[in-house]
C-alpha cells in the first residue's frame, strides 16, 4: 500500500531539522535507520535507549510529511501509561495524531472502538461495564440467587477452582463454530453445568457486563463475519506504529495481523528482554517479535559499562550485546544474615549518599525493587520484600504499609531538598503501583493507567484530578503521620480516586494490611540517608531511578531465590542460556530490575549464596558489603 507521505518527510534533512526543533541530538546510525524506514519494521531497544523518544521523532515526521484528510496514523500501545508518554511529546503539528482521521490509545481501546463496540450495538447490547472484577462480583452474585442450582452444587464440588471457573468465565472465539464459547478447562461442554454456565453468561452479556478478555472474542468473531472490516480498517489506517510490542498478548497479536495483513505499513518497537507481564515463559517465538530481521537498538543512555555488561548476560529471551553510554554506573553488593537482614536497605542508603550526586537522588528517587511483594506460602527466608523491612522498635521484620512508606518518604525527599515535584511523584507513583497491584488479568488496561502521571493529572477546578493534586499537596506539607490524620488521608483519598478512575476499586483485605495499614515511624529515622521507596519489580518497568536496590526473594514456584541462583549468570561465569525455567523467569525479572539505575546498582544477596562468587563478582567490579 502506497502511504499518503511526503517523499522528503523522512530524509536526512528533515530528521535532523525536527530533531534540533524537539531539542534532541541523534548521534548513531541505528537511530537514523528506524527514522528513515518507510516500511514494514521490528525494533528491539535496549532499556533506557530513548526509545520512546525515537518513536515521538518518528510519529512528529510522518504527521508532517502526511497529506491525507481521510487516511491516519494508528498508533498502539499495551498501557494508557505509555500512550499519554508518547502523546506528551508531541508537539506543534504533531498533535493533529490526536485527532480523526488518526488513533494513539491501547491496543484494547482500539478492539473496543472498531471491533467489539459496534458488534454489540449491533445486537443493541449497551456496555455497562468491562472490567474482570465488577464482572466478578456480578456472576458470584447471580450465582447465589438460586437460578442456578446445577452450576451452584458443581462450584462446591470443586472446591479449588469451582467459583472461579464462574468469576472467571471468559468468551473465545473458534471459527469453525457459529456462537461464542466459554473457556473452561476441565468442565465438559455437554454438561448440564457447562449449559448453566452459558445461561449465567449470556445473562451477564445481555446486561453489558463483560470481563476484558472478552472483548477479543466478539471482536475476532465479529471480523470473521464481516471480512470486509480489515480491509476497511487497512485503508482507514495503511500506517500503523505499536509500541511496548513484547507486552502484547498472542490473542492480541493474532487479532491485529487479522486487521492489517500484509497490506499496511506496522512497524513494532519493544524490548522483549523487559517481557515480564506473561503467564508463561513463552520465547519472542510466540508472539512474532521480534522477528529475524529486526534492526536493534543496543545503546543505552541510561547507565554506564557495568550495568549494561549484567544485562546483556541477563538477556534471556534474545541475545544483545548491550552498550552503556550513560554516566558511569556503581556496582555493588550487599551480603546478609538473618540477623542482619533489617540492615540492607540502610545500608544502601549510605551506599546512594555516598555515590550519587544529590540532584540525581532528588530528580530520580533511589528505589527498592523485589520480585515479590507476597511471602506467599515458601518456608525459605528471606521470601519477599517485607522481610528487609524492619518493624519498629523490634528490629524485627515484617510486612509494612507500602503507602505509608511511600509517604514518609516522599516527605524525608520534600524536607531534604525544598522540591515538592519529586516529592509528589514519589508519593504518586505509590498510588498509582498500588491500583496496578490491584489489576486482575495481564490483557487489560490495569487500574493504574486511568491515573495518568502526576504532571498530567487535570489541572481544572473541580474536577478529581484536581482535588487530587490538592490533596497530597496538603498531605506532604502537613502532616498525615498518626492513625488519624493517615485514616482521614485514606479516605479523601479514595474517594477521589474512585471518581477520577470512573469506577469502583477494591481493596482487599490483605492488600490492605499491606498498602495501607497505619504502623508507628521509629523514634530515631536517620533523616542523613536519602529516602527510598520499596516496590515489586513488575510495577517499575519503564522507570529511571538514581540508584536501585534488588533484593533476593524466593523464585517463583517458591523452591529457590533468584538473586543467589543468577549469580554465576551475573558475573559471566555461566550463559543465560543454560538456565531452565524457573532460572528463566528470575532472569527475565532481574534484567528489568537490573536496568533502572543511573549511578548505582545494588544487589543484596544471603551470604550463603553469595560468598561462593564474591570473588568472581570483585573481578568484574562489584563492591562488597558484607553485614
Amino acid at each position: 500500500m502506497t502511504l499518503p507521505l511526503s517523499p522528503t518527510a523522512l530524509d536526512r534533512s528533515s530528521i535532523e531539522a525536527t530533531a534540533r526543533s524537539m531539542g534532541l541530538a541523534l548521534t548513531l546510525p541505528e537511530q537514523f535507520a528506524f527514522l528513515e524506514a518507510r516500511g514494514p519494521l521490528h525494533l528491539q531497544a535496549a532499556p533506557g535507549s530513548g526509545k520512546t523518544t525515537l518513536v515521538a521523532l518518528k510519529l512528529a515526521l510522518v504527521a508532517n510529511g502526511w497529506s491525507s484528510d481521510r487516511q491516519g496514523i494508528c498508533v498502539l500501545s499495551h498501557t494508557n501509561t505509555a500512550t499519554q508518554e508518547i502523546t506528551s511529546r508531541l508537539t506543534g503539528r504533531a498533535r493533529r495524531l490526536e485527532h480523526y482521521p488518526h488513533f494513539i490509545g491501547t491496543i484494547q481501546t482500539f478492539v473496543h472502538t472498531f471491533l467489539a463496540l459496534p458488534a454489540l450495538r449491533s445486537r443493541k447490547i449497551s456496555t455497562r461495564s468491562v472490567d474482570d472484577r465488577t464482572y466478578a462480583a456480578q456472576a458470584r452474585r447471580l450465582l447465589n440467587l438460586g437460578q442456578f442450582k446445577t452450576l451452584q452444587t458443581f462450584t462446591r464440588q470443586r472446591a479449588a477452582d469451582g467459583l472461579k471457573m464462574v468469576t472467571e468465565a471468559t468468551y473465545v472465539f473458534d471459527p469453525a463454530e457459529p456462537d461464542l464459547q466459554i473457556q473452561t478447562g476441565n468442565l465438559n461442554r455437554g454438561t448440564a453445568s457447562y449449559k448453566q454456565l452459558m445461561k449465567l453468561k449470556e445473562y451477564l452479556l445481555l446486561r453489558g457486563v463483560f470481563r476484558y478478555a472478552d472483548m477479543y472474542a466478539i471482536a475476532a468473531r465479529h471480523l470473521h463475519q464481516n471480512p470486509h472490516l480489515a480491509a476497511g480498517l487497512r485503508s482507514r489506517f495503511p500506517f500503523v506504529l505499536i509500541d511496548e510490542m513484547q507486552d502484547t498478548g498472542e490473542e492480541q497479536r493474532l487479532l491485529l495481523e487479522a486487521v492489517f495483513g500484509a497490506d499496511a505499513v506496522v512497524q513494532c518497537v519493544g524490548d522483549v528482554n523487559q517481557r515480564i507481564l506473561g503467564t508463561d515463559d513463552s520465547g519472542p517465538a510466540a508472539m512474532g517479535f521480534p522477528g529475524k530481521e529486526a534492526m536493534e537498538l543496543p545503546v543505552s543512555l541510561r547507565f554506564g559499562t557495568g550495568p549494561a555488561r549484567v544485562a546483556s548476560r541477563l538477556a534471556v529471551h534474545r541475545p544483545q550485546e548491550i552498550r552503556g553510554h550513560g554516566p558511569e554506573s556503581a556496582l555493588a553488593v550487599i551480603t546478609f544474615t538473618e540477623d542482619s537482614i533489617a540492615r540492607v536497605v540502610p545500608a544502601f542508603g549510605e551506599l546512594v549518599r555516598r555515590t550519587v550526586p544529590p540532584e540525581a537522588a532528588a530528580s530520580y528517587p533511589p528505589k527498592v525493587l523485589g520480585a515479590r511483594e507476597s511471602p506467599g506460602t515458601s518456608q525459605l527466608f528471606p521470601r519477599a520484600l517485607g522481610c528487609y523491612l524492619p518493624r519498629p522498635d523490634t528490629g524485627e521484620t515484617v510486612e509494612v504499609s507500602r503507602l505509608l512508606h511511600a509517604y514518609r518518604s516522599a516527605r524525608t525527599v520534600l524536607l531534604n531538598t525544598g522540591h515538592t515535584g519529586p516529592a509528589i511523584n514519589l508519593l504518586w507513583g505509590a498510588v498509582r503501583a498500588l491500583l496496578w497491584e490491584l489489576q486482575t488479568s495481564t490483557t487489560a488496561v490495569a487500574l493504574s493507567d486511568s491515573l495518568p502521571p502526576f504532571p498530567q493529572l487535570d489541572r481544572t477546578p473541580g474536577t478529581p484530578g484536581h482535588h487530587l493534586r490538592m490533596l497530597l499537596v496538603k498531605a506532604l506539607h502537613g502532616n498525615c503521620d498518626t492513625p488519624a490524620a493517615w485514616g482521614t488521608f485514606l479516605d479523601r483519598l479514595g474517594e477521589l480516586v474512585q471518581e477520577a478512575v470512573g469506577a469502583p476499586v477494591w481493596v482487599e483485605d490483605d492488600t490492605r494490611a499491606r498498602w495501607l495499614a497505619y504502623t508507628p515511624a521509629p523514634d530515631t529515622p536517620d533523616e542523613s540517608l536519602p529516602p527510598v521507596l520499596t516496590a515489586t519489580v513488575a510495577s517499575a518497568k519503564g522507570e529511571t531511578h538514581s540508584a536501585t536496590l534488588v533484593l533476593e526473594c524466593v523464585t517463583k514456584n517458591g523452591k529457590g531465590h533468584d538473586l543467589g541462583s543468577l549469580l554465576p549468570v551475573i558475573t559471566g561465569e555461566t550463559p543465560a542460556s543454560s538456565l531452565r525455567a524457573t532460572g528463566r523467569h528470575a532472569a527475565m525479572t532481574t534484567f528489568v530490575a537490573a536496568t533502572r539505575a543511573r549511578y548505582l546498582l545494588t544487589l543484596a544477596v544471603h551470604e550463603d549464596r553469595a560468598n561462593l562468587h564474591l570473588g568472581a563478582l570483585a573481578r568484574d567490579g562489584w563492591s562488597i558489603v558484607s553485614l
